[in-house]
């Protein structure tokens, strides 16, 4: 159990701080690839601020104590929620990851609201210098976020609508953003059944807006972001055993409508060499395309295992297959769940 433990917290500071381990090894070469930053520098002071509570996580996670049972009192339910968020997606094209950093406030058991603060770290295969095959750009400013979540059980299946709203912070050319306010209205129903929970997620949203309650792997640190009148589809189901582990799988479909953007997140805006674009994969042949809803559209299944043997944290590793951008993904998705720094300790 302790060796369980210790492999999974230790792949847990890997995938967080093996970016910064990586971008120190680069050469002054490799350090100018990455002048379309803003002022050509390196956000490094962000990067240690965003990554403090984890280095603080891993001092004190031999004494983190364990996820007390629910009391059932509804003033437990209330009150500081945050946690910080680590998503990786790897494919043969690229790797995107994103650090998010979210507090907000529980008014009730239904009712929660929260903010947010996305930064991006991602490996290219478009390198600008000839003896190099990866481009690096490290610790990208995306979109803060404003989250509205609601909660609720009817009859039966349990439901929760997330209503979220996007800034951006500057033009496209010099964060991840689409540099455009952004709207994004996700439901999730499930029912559970003896271990096993068939569910239902439906969202319309004006382009693709990162979601980080609720990370679907299908989703989770997709390589480009779109502009434009979007809804998506997931149906599927999970199966939950030995208390803190669980496998599910689905089938999931984004539904464009109208014009759209797509922005990549692997072809800087500052570069014109991309792939080939083989199988609709616009992103991976310039920044920018505009067309019609066609290149927005995407379908395929997915697969994961979730796993949150560790206190207060749930490390999700998925499998993707996109069926209309041939291509397989893996994702890795770890949480921790930050509430219990700021409840008292019960007596």
């Amino acid at each position: 159990m302790k060796l369980l433990s210790s492999i999974l917290l230790a792949l847990f500071m890997v995938l967080l701080f093996g970016a910064s381990q990586s971008r120190a090894q680069t050469t002054a070469a490799e350090a100018n690839e990455s002048n379309w930053l803003p002022n050509g520098k390196i956000l490094t002071a962000p990067a240690r601020a965003i990554g403090a509570p984890f280095r603080v996580f891993g001092k004190w996670a031999k004494h983190i104590p364990a996820e007390p049972a629910d009391s059932g009192n509804a003033a437990d339910e209330t009150g500081i929620v945050a946690f910080e968020q680590a998503q990786t997606q790897s494919t043969p094209l690229g790797f995107v990851s994103i650090l998010n950093t979210n507090v907000g406030y529980a008014f009730s058991s239904h009712f929660t609201a929260d903010v947010g603060l996305p930064v991006f770290f991602v490996r290219s295969p478009f390198s600008l210098t000839n003896n190099k095959d990866w481009r690096w750009t490290t610790w990208l400013l995306g979109n803060p976020y404003l989250d509205l979540r609601y909660s609720t059980k009817r009859f039966g299946p349990s439901i929760t609508t997330i209503l979220t709203g996007t800034i951006p912070v500057s033009t496209t050319d010099r964060v991840f953003t689409n540099g455009r306010p952004g709207v994004d209205w996700f439901n999730h129903i499930e029912k559970s059944y003896k271990g096993v929970t068939p569910f239902l997620n439906l969202g319309a949203a004006n382009g693709t807006v990162d979601r980080f309650i609720m990370p679907r792997p299908y989703s989770a640190a997709r390589p480009y972001q779109t502009l434009g009148f979007i809804s998506d589809f997931e149906g599927g189901a999970s199966y939950k055993f030995r208390k803190a582990y669980s496998i599910g799988g689905s089938a999931y479909a984004l539904v464009p409508g109208g014009p759209q953007k797509m922005y990549s997140r692997l072809v800087s805006p500052d570069f014109a060499l991309g792939g080939n674009g083989d199988h609709n994969r616009y992103f991976n042949t310039v920044f920018l395309t505009e067309g019609p809803s066609r290149i927005a559209r995407d379908n395929g299944f997915s697969a994961w295992v979730e796993i949150t043997r560790i206190p207060h944290t749930n490390l999700q590793i998925g499998y993707t297959r996109s069926v209309h951008y041939a291509y397989d993904a893996l994702t890795v998705v770890i949480t921790f769940d930050g509430r219990f720094l700021f409840k008292e300790p019960s007596n």
